[in-house]
């Protein structure tokens, strides 16, 4: 089994929702875990504890508490066993880079514009995990969406003979080799729903 997934989207590519379904896999190493390193999209789920957090695990990058150097991955876990995910939207400038290090990339992508809605749809600057004050404000935000955007579409075509699109959580867990979550029926939202259905495209590159 691989010892990390690093996770790359911009901001509003469901990005957060796609690793959370990988999160709950047995297989996953989930001791990163912090309440207070939680966001939910509404604020009367977060004493049930039946609903899963919006935003959970570590976030690495400019403005997050880890940096995305390969010498802070470790630091957030209390334990050694299971598969890392390391996720920052800072890894969109990075993929040529994180090849060398022969884990899967997983990639996210939707179209600039659907990302910055429903960025500010899921709660927008009142976000308080990750932390997206470093983008100063609407117009800085959606700049960084697209150059971040442009940068996955390029490396998805540049290394399209490495990479396969995966349309669920299912197909997801098979490729990177983990068992599948056994609550999936819950995280789909009742249903083993395509990530097309969320118009959310989801990529894997994996060394070969």
């Amino acid at each position: 089994m691989y010892e990390y997934l690093l996770v790359t989207g911009a901001p509003g590519s469901r990005w957060s929702g796609v690793a959370n379904g990988v999160y709950q896999s047995p297989d996953v190493n989930s001791s990163d875990y912090k309440k207070r390193n939680t966001f939910y999209f509404d604020e009367k789920d977060i004493d049930d504890p039946d609903v899963e957090p919006n935003h959970q695990g570590t976030y690495f990058g400019m403005g997050q508490e880890y940096g995305t150097k390969r010498e802070d991955w470790d630091i957030p876990f209390k334990k050694k066993k299971g598969l890392k995910i390391i996720k920052s939207h800072d890894f969109s400038y990075q993929l040529n880079h994180l090849k060398s290090f022969k884990q899967p990339i997983l990639l996210i992508y939707r179209p600039p514009i659907d990302c910055y809605d429903w960025w500010h749809e899921a709660g927008g600057w009142k976000i308080k995990y990750p932390n997206y004050l470093h983008y100063h404000d609407d117009d800085y935000l959606f700049l960084e969406i697209e150059n971040q955007c442009a940068e996955i579409q390029r490396f998805i075509h540049q290394e399209r003979k490495h990479i396969v699109r995966v349309d669920n959580l299912y197909d997801l867990c098979y490729n990177i080799g983990i068992k599948t979550p056994e609550n999936v029926y819950s995280i789909t939202g009742g249903s083993r729903w395509h990530y097309e259905e969320k118009d959310t495209k989801v990529y894997l590159w994996t060394y070969d």
